[in-house]
């Protein structure tokens, strides 16, 4: 009896024992998970933004709103700003996360044609038009004819090419008005990519614009629609890196990073919306990554505090952060439960800062 007992002792003991062991296992495990998620999640969104703005990064182009119809639910959409990336849109153009995180949007073309566009070399007219060079121009190819003159306000469309000749373009639905000689048309390519990213229950996931209509509430809950990327994603926080050099000529160096966006009430630069852009040198991202093994223990917590970031605290130093924007987790009354990884880069937006030592061309005046 006494060897029987001390024996069911020892099996309580090491069960205990293996218990432990296999939470602090996980524990370990789930990290790892956490780490390998969180930083395939971030390749992911610095490959896209260093794509952001090609074929969209002309000085015609920068800040104009953009119409199109979506291929998979066939919605007309516009686009507020084209523009390389946007740091929340307004939510009627991506309703808003999980709570205390960002949003994006993320523009850039796939065309060999040349950004600076085609010149219109002849009158145009209803579904043609004639053009310098069409043969940088292919069937099926998205394009957008924009006036010699930047218009106020400058509304854009998306046309598609149906045919072409050794001098003109045959486009649907090619709206010729108010296009004349010396109007030029973008090619966008065969593929242009609008991709809008939100951190949804939990998850990153995206949402491609070019076929669904991404604004739509209805959709969010749709996980075919915004589909999840990386699961177990609590926290995206994004910040644009800015040139504020004095004067009309820019230095393309980043002397502040904030969610001031280009041509918007916030905006007090008074520097043109295409020069605001052209202004954008870089996006400066933290995502959360959430180990999803709960930790019992509330003494110590699995997190003690919330995460930081660069953009956390307000700081004079240069470049300047003078708006704080913390991680804040507390929509997760348990969330000091879980382990979190926190992972931060900064991506330049290489397609667009050339485009500010032009004094004239392409719609510049006096460079920005």
């Amino acid at each position: 009896m006494v060897g029987l007992l001390i024996g069911m002792l020892a099996v309580i003991l090491i069960m205990q024992v293996f218990a432990n062991s296999e939470g602090s296992k996980r524990t370990t495990t789930g990290g790892d998970d956490a780490q390998i998620n969180g930083s395939i999640a971030l390749y992911g969104l610095e490959r896209d933004i260093r794509e952001a703005g090609y074929g969209v990064n002309s000085f015609n182009l920068l800040g104009c709103s953009l119409t199109y119809t979506t291929s998979g639910d066939a919605k007309s959409v516009t686009l507020g700003a084209l523009a390389p990336i946007n740091i929340n849109p307004p939510t009627d153009l991506i309703p808003a996360g999980d709570a205390n995180t960002d949003t994006l949007l993320i523009v850039f073309g796939n065309s060999n044609g040349p950004p600076e566009g085609d010149l219109i070399n002849g009158a145009p007219s209803t579904g043609s038009y004639p053009v310098t060079t069409p043969g940088s121009f292919a069937v099926n190819d998205y394009v957008v004819a924009q006036p010699a003159a930047r218009p106020s306000p400058c509304a854009l469309a998306i046309d598609r090419v149906t045919a072409k000749s050794a001098s003109a373009l045959s486009v649907s639905p090619g709206d010729a008005t108010g296009l004349t000689l010396g109007s030029i048309v973008f090619n966008l390519g065969q593929a242009p990519t609008v991709r809008a990213y939100a951190v949804r229950s939990g998850s990153l996931t995206m949402c491609d614009y070019r076929v669904n209509n991404c604004g739509d509430v209805a959709h969010t809950s749709n996980s075919d629609i915004w589909v999840p990327v990386a699961t177990n994603v609590v926290s995206l926080r994004a910040q644009y890196g800015r040139d504020i050099t004095a004067g009309a000529q820019m230095a393309s160096i980043v002397g502040t990073f904030d969610q001031t966006t280009p041509g918007t009430a916030a905006d007090k630069s008074g520097l043109a919306v295409q020069c605001g852009w052209a202004r954008t040198l870089a996006v400066r991202l933290a995502l959360v990554a959430r180990n999803p093994q709960y930790d019992k223990n509330d003494s110590p917590f699995a997190t003690t505090s919330a995460p930081t970031w660069a953009g956390t605290a307000v700081s004079t130093a240069s470049p300047t952060n003078p708006t704080a924007l913390a991680i804040d987790l507390g929509s997760n009354s348990e969330w000091k439960h879980y382990s979190d990884k926190t992972l931060t880069t900064t991506v330049p937006i290489r397609n667009v800062g050339w485009h500010g030592s032009q004094a004239t061309a392409q719609g510049g005046s006096g460079a920005c």
